[in-house]
């Protein structure tokens, strides 16, 4: 294997300026109090022990914000300024434009400087005679060429600043801003003219003040701050981290400790911090295994994350009850968090009428006015209309509950859940309707049922105890920068992003979320009414506080809406029809190519869970892969 040479090596280079007050004292003065011993002389280091290497062909992104030691840094690797302390390698010739505006006699005309600046950079007579004509056309100053240099404005300064200096193809290219110089157009011009030097081979080294301008440009990152070295390495990754510093989202120490923990190995890298990672990292660190757990969302907890809101926790992506029947799993939960009881009971609006669900004997005697199981029956068993084979839901439904429970109750809301007709949607959506002739209007009969106390979020940051955590990181970045930063990876994405949609994407449907603080103590009476009428454009609204019981002077509430998926929305419920299905078995198949990762959760399986079956699967994955 070819060992690839380093063209510009960096090592532990410090520089130090000297300050003192020797102008403003004079000579005498300071020859005073150097004899007495009272001059003092401050140091200020502008770089300390900076350290990096760049291959032929790199494209380095110096960031930092003001005063950290960007531009003294570039004067050392050009050669212009001595390190105080350390070393710096280069191979090739170098050319730096730095200052472009610099260095230009202002009495001097357009073409008399053009030819100094030249001279000043080596250019040879012969060269300039040759590219004159280029560099003012280049720098758009054709009728100034003869004008004197001070009437230009500072822009015109600097664009025939940058046409003069990038005439070359160097072997390492330094700038400083110079592609921030004149209008949009003209930088849209220089940008290109860089990416024509680059091409050429040339290592380039860029300092920017637009963290945009780094992504697009370069394939690496060095961050100093204050003179110290932040981070070097991979762009996307680096360029995330100062912008949410920028952003005062984290803490420089905080941006430095993350660095740190994703030069480590692990055992285990786990994509996405919902139950189903956040599960395995419990498990998996509680078998002595290391684990470093991302998510991209800027929280934990994925879809179960939980918000106050004037002093209400709030369920930020829909209502979640957790029930249950099996008592393990519900012990599970209850290892880490106390969970409040709670039996959920939604109402179902249809215009002005308010019905009981699931439906039961109330919502029967809200319909007809019935009052005996016998009365209901009967009833149903008018309306139901025999379809042998339904072909579509809607005629399924009818054949089940009859139309009156269908058009009252199940056509609207599921119109809007699907976002199509209910004559076209499969047949195979609604097996059975549950119909309970009795007055239980429990929506889960499960034997555990209840709230975490303070919310979801306590339970997950529980299960995370122990592992690294790493939130707004992809998991692409990450790869990016850092391939072999694990021996396995559970992957609970999606799993046809992971193949990068090579076989086609899977479809789902996704949900907007409309939050409200309501200036009044309660607004609906329950947690959850589901509106079923087509003209209402969402389908429930929630009011978080009747979750826990909480109370407040202020009520949250929660209208949801359900939309198409497409990329750059949060992917919520799987359509899993037979086109859809069919493209699952396929990425399956893909997947069996890659042994050291697992997916699993409702995206990397593309199923519906609800959150003990979640739980479950992890922990059966989890006792599988580690005694493995």
């Amino acid at each position: 294997m070819e060992e690839t040479m380093s063209i510009l090596e960096v090592h532990d280079v410090s520089i130090r300026y000297m300050t003192g007050d020797f102008k403003d004292i004079g000579l005498k003065e300071y020859v005073m109090r150097k004899l007495k011993g009272e001059y003092r002389i401050n140091e200020f280091w502008a770089d300390r022990n900076v350290t990096f290497s760049l291959e032929k062909g790199d494209m380095l992104g110096i960031i930092g914000t003001n005063g950290a030691g960007k531009s003294t840094l570039l004067k050392a690797i050009s050669g212009i300024m001595e390190p105080t302390g350390g070393w710096v390698k280069r191979e090739g010739n170098v050319a730096a434009l730095l200052e472009l505006a610099s260095g230009f006699d202002g009495e001097l005309t357009v073409r008399e400087n053009t030819y100094l600046r030249g001279a000043m950079l080596g250019y040879t007579r012969k060269f300039m005679d040759e590219t004159y004509d280029q560099i003012i056309e280049f720098a758009e100053l054709k009728e100034f060429q003869d004008r004197p240099f001070k009437q230009l404005s500072s822009g015109m300064k600097s664009r025939l600043a940058f046409s003069i200096a990038s005439l070359v193809q160097p072997d390492i290219l330094i700038l400083d801003e110079v592609l921030s110089v004149g209008d949009g157009a003209f930088r849209k011009k220089s940008e290109a003219k860089m990416r024509e030097i680059i091409q050429g081979g040339a290592t380039t080294i860029l300092v920017s003040h637009s963290v945009q301008q780094v992504r697009e440009l370069c394939n690496k990152v060095l961050w100093l701050e204050k003179g110290e070295q932040v981070a070097f390495g991979e762009t996307g990754i680096l360029c995330d981290l100062y912008q949410r510093f920028l952003d005062k989202k984290i803490t420089l120490q905080q941006a430095k400790d993350t660095w740190e923990r994703l030069n480590q190995h692990y055992d285990y890298l786990i994509v996405g911090a919902g139950l189903y990672g956040a599960t395995f990292a419990r498990e998996a660190t509680d078998h002595g295994k290391k684990c470093l757990v991302i998510d991209k969302r800027p929280h934990i907890g994925g879809n179960v994350y939980c918000e106050e809101i004037e002093g209400i926790t709030v369920h930020k992506y829909g209502a979640h009850i957790f029930h249950t029947d099996r008592k393990d799993i519900w012990e599970y939960v209850n290892r880490f968090v106390r969970f409040l009881p709670y039996t959920h009971k939604v109402a179902a609006k249809n215009g002005e009428q308010a019905y009981s669900m699931p439906f039961n004997m109330h919502t029967f005697q809200q319909m007809w006015g019935v009052t005996t199981p016998e009365e209901a029956k009967a009833k149903i068993k008018e309306q139901r209309k025999e379809i042998p084979k339904p072909a579509n839901l809607e005629e399924q439904a009818i054949s089940l509950v009859g139309k009156d429970i269908y058009e009252t109750l199940i056509k609207g809301y599921t119109e809007k859940q699907w976002g199509r007709p209910c004559k076209t949607l499969p047949a195979s959506i609604i097996q059975r309707i549950p119909l309970r002739f009795e007055c239980d209007d429990r929506y889960f009969t499960d034997e555990y049922q209840g709230i975490p106390e303070g919310g979801y979020n306590r339970l997950v940051e529980k299960l995370l105890e122990g592992s690294t955590v790493i939130t707004s990181l992809s998991y692409q970045k990450l790869i990016a920068a850092f391939p072999n930063v694990a021996g396995k990876i559970i992957y609970s994405g999606a799993i046809d992003q992971f193949f990068d949609y090579s076989l086609g994407r899977l479809e789902y449907r996704s949900l907007q979320f409309e939050e409200e603080v309501i200036e009044e103590p309660d607004f609906q009476g329950q947690a959850v009414v589901n509106y079923c009428d087509e003209e209402t454009p969402y389908t429930r609204i929630i009011e978080h506080k009747h979750f826990a019981g909480q109370q407040s002077r202020k009520t949250v509430i929660t209208r949801e809406y359900p939309e198409d998926w497409r990329p750059g929305k949060e992917p919520y419920y799987p359509i899993n029809d037979e086109r859809n299905m069919e493209v699952y078995r396929k990425y399956l198949e893909l997947a069996k190519d890659y042994p050291n990762i697992i997916f699993g959760g409702r995206l990397g399986e593309y199923r519906y869970y609800d959150m003990d079956d979640v739980i479950a699967a992890a922990l059966e994955m989890a006792r599988t892969a580690i005694k493995e």
